[in-house]
């Protein structure tokens, strides 16, 4: 339908122009990037936070087997066994053995002959590292002798080829008590400066661990 006293007025034309896209598509994406390191600290803080649950919950199943299993003594195995002794005297089994794995890192423990969570740890000899995250007490080079038990660490993030955290490693003493150390944190700052690679590779665990309490600690 022609309407009079519109001919010669240009026609708008309808939708974007390229030049609008492109503002839209640019604050969209200044939008994702400053919302997107909160959420992977949000993330990541939450995976410390279950991490250092995990840990006293083994420190507490530890309890249950020195008390009622071992006459109060601590597992004489070292490394991975002394954690995985729990599992070994059934009382850490089947999908309650995931405590084993850090939420941080990639390992299961699901890989044994049954596809079972925990059947990978049946073949006591043969244990594939992969299938715990956590590093537990050498007890052939640093045997328990008691002393104060809140002090005295028996085990830790595994960290070995690979971070369980970015800068923080947690840590599980004896009197079943939590901590954590962060290399980035103030008091870190001379080892930092003597080991600048931890903050890329992560703090090794074992006699070779610049933090001298994680020393007494196997991740095999």
């Amino acid at each position: 339908m022609h309407v009079p006293g519109t001919e010669g007025v240009p026609r708008q034309p309808s939708g974007f122009s390229l030049i609008e896209i492109l503002v839209v598509i640019t604050i969209i994406g200044l939008l994702m990037t400053i919302g997107f390191g909160p959420v992977q600290n949000a993330l990541e803080s939450g995976k410390v936070t279950k991490c250092r649950k995990q840990l006293a919950d083994i420190g507490q199943s530890m309890q249950i087997y020195k008390d009622q299993n071992n006459r109060g003594r601590w597992p004489k195995e070292s490394g991975i066994r002394f954690l995985l002794r729990l599992y070994k005297a059934g009382l850490v089994s089947g999908r309650n053995s995931e405590t084993f794995l850090c939420p941080g890192t990639p390992d299961v423990n699901d890989t044994g002959p049954s596809g079972e969570p925990g059947s990978s740890y049946e073949d006591w000899d043969n244990i594939d590292p992969t299938t715990i995250s956590y590093a537990g007490r050498d007890q052939e080079a640093y045997p328990f002798k008691g002393g104060d038990a809140s002090t005295q660490v028996i085990a830790s993030d595994d960290n070995d080829g690979r971070m369980n955290h970015k800068s923080i490693t947690n840590i599980l003493y004896a009197d079943g008590s939590t901590g954590s150390f962060n290399i980035k944190a103030e008091e870190a700052e001379e080892l930092l400066k003597e080991f600048p690679d931890i903050e890329q590779t992560g703090l090794p665990i074992g006699p070779d661990c610049p933090y001298e309490p994680l020393q007494v600690l196997r991740i095999d």
